[in-house]
């Protein structure tokens, strides 16, 4: 059973990232198809054990939540554009003190973690340094506060919870 749990992730996740590749290359010609298709059974055979690792995926479960993983990339376009008119509002005024906070997170999977700190790293203002074991360096534009929790909670709070549902 667990043998076959394993070759449906990773036909599951072989076709979600040729279907990744069909999506940015727009193209069907028979080469195209293909080329994705190699590579994305290399990206699965050198990437499968960070999608499925033991800490990341409970053995009931399937595949990650993928209408959890769509709302979260909706609430990211949100945020990133709130975050862009308060970025330049701040530029414009002058009135910013950037700095590096170091920031814990609650999710244990390594790729929960990563897609935290690629998400800080997308919304304008932040960007992630360093991940070291629960903890990521984030240079934040305008540092509110240099306290470790409170910079947590503004940075990182709304897009944790939803990664906590669908990574663990």
């Amino acid at each position: 059973m667990d043998r076959l749990l394993k070759i449906v992730r990773f036909i599951s996740l072989w076709f979600v990232l040729f279907g990744a590749w069909m999506l940015y290359t727009l193209d069907l010609h028979w080469e195209s198809l293909v080329l994705g298709l190699g590579l994305s059974a290399l990206t699965v055979l050198f990437s499968y054990h960070i999608f499925f690792d033991q800490q990341g995926v409970v053995e009931s479960k399937f595949l990650y939540r993928w209408d959890l993983m769509l709302l979260y990339l909706l609430f990211l376009i949100l945020q990133s554009y709130i975050s862009s008119a308060v970025l330049i509002r701040q530029m414009l005024t002058g009135n910013y003190h950037s700095g590096v906070v170091r920031i814990k997170t609650r999710l244990q999977s390594r790729i929960g973690r990563t897609m935290l700190a690629n998400t800080i790293s997308l919304v304008p203002g932040t960007l992630s340094l360093w991940m070291e074991d629960n903890y990521i360096y984030v240079h934040w534009f305008d540092q509110k506060t240099r306290h470790r929790l409170k910079a947590g909670r503004i940075i990182k709070e709304p897009m944790e919870g939803i990664l906590m549902k669908i990574f663990g």
